[in-house]
């Protein structure tokens, strides 16, 4: 062979190397950004309230992204926010605490991930002239949905002072709980139990606060993680991501007042900054540093429910998933949280 064929062949051999060379890392890069490229994930938040924080926060820090995940956050009210679970348009939803239990007493699989509190904070706000649990007889309880934990706290305290939700007030829906102190200001409700920062503002605004919920005696979990057992079971790598994220957000709210407080200004769109840092301040002293999911706080609810078949003998255990957090400390995730 002269050397002009064998020149020839080994330019022939270099042009065919180089074309698989860069073939092989094209695809290289491509699956390399399957791979990187972030799970979607639909999240709904059922309240205007500083108990909703975590998502919004662990979002706005980066958390989720951090952990592979594009979450979309979606507010709807905790009914809604339960139908759009049920309905798969959301995969987890935010606080939609007594209808978590409620639907899965009636065949659903719905279950708590986590907790963030395992006491209501929250207010039974009522207009100036009542002085005592008694002069709510014949006045206007107002509540966000009928079924949504305002709805079930305030009959809680109903029940407590010896009234009748059904014969001894009127219950009236507002649908969110921003609208409950617009309520009291225009006179169409005469109480209500009210979350952080909205019974701060009513406070401020001149309403009393006849009991101060945190008193109640009760376990009563609140700022709850509801998802489906489905989910668990077919993206269980998704949820466990979804709490990294989340549990993310709680350490960020914990350790950084300002950020934290900054976030929440622009979800609440309060205007009054020191309304917001008396709620974040309140939640921080009794927010769970793990949100683990009381039975206690479950049978709370349970007992609440008495007139839907099952209640009364449901084991609290049922509701509750707690493998994904069983999991993340098995694997040491949680010891990296805080610093101490």
């Amino acid at each position: 062979m002269d050397r002009s064929s064998l020149a020839k062949k080994r330019r022939r051999f270099a042009l065919g190397f180089t074309a698989a060379l860069i073939a092989t890392i094209a695809s290289g890069i491509a699956n390399a950004a399957e791979i990187s490229k972030p799970t979607s994930l639909r999240v709904a938040y059922s309240a205007i309230t500083v108990n909703q924080a975590i998502p919004w926060i662990a979002y706005e820090a980066g958390h989720f992204k951090k952990h592979g995940l594009d979450v979309e956050l979606i507010h709807a009210s905790s009914i809604t926010a339960l139908q759009a679970l049920l309905a798969n348009e959301v995969s987890i939803a935010q606080s939609v605490t007594d209808a978590c239990v409620s639907s899965n007493l009636s065949g659903a699989d719905t279950l708590f991930l986590g907790a963030i509190l395992d006491k209501p904070l929250y207010s039974f706000i009522v207009n100036p002239k009542i002085k005592t649990p008694q002069d709510l007889k014949g006045k206007r309880v107002g509540v966000t949905r009928f079924g949504a934990t305002p709805d079930a706290l305030a009959r809680a305290m109903l029940k407590m002072w010896n009234l009748d939700p059904a014969t001894d007030v009127m219950m009236v829906q507002l649908n969110e709980m921003g609208l409950l102190v617009q309520g009291l200001v225009n006179n169409v409700i005469d109480a209500a139990p009210i979350s952080i920062p909205g019974n701060i503002r009513a406070k401020n605004l001149g309403f009393t606060e006849l009991f101060d919920m945190t008193k109640i005696g009760k376990t009563y979990i609140t700022g709850t993680v509801v998802t489906r057992k489905r989910f668990i079971d077919s993206q269980r790598d998704t949820a466990k991501r979804f709490m990294r994220g989340f549990l993310g957000g709680m350490k960020t709210y914990l350790e950084d007042e300002d950020f934290s407080i900054k976030v929440i200004q622009k979800w609440t769109r309060a205007k009054n900054r020191d309304e917001i840092r008396e709620a974040y301040a309140l939640q921080a002293r009794n927010m769970l540093r793990i949100p683990r999911t009381s039975i206690e706080g479950v049978k709370t609810i349970l007992e609440g429910m008495e007139k839907i078949p099952g209640a009364k003998t449901a084991d609290p255990r049922r509701f509750i998933d707690s493998t994904i957090l069983d999991e993340l400390e098995k694997e040491g995730f949680l010891k990296t949280l805080y610093k101490n």
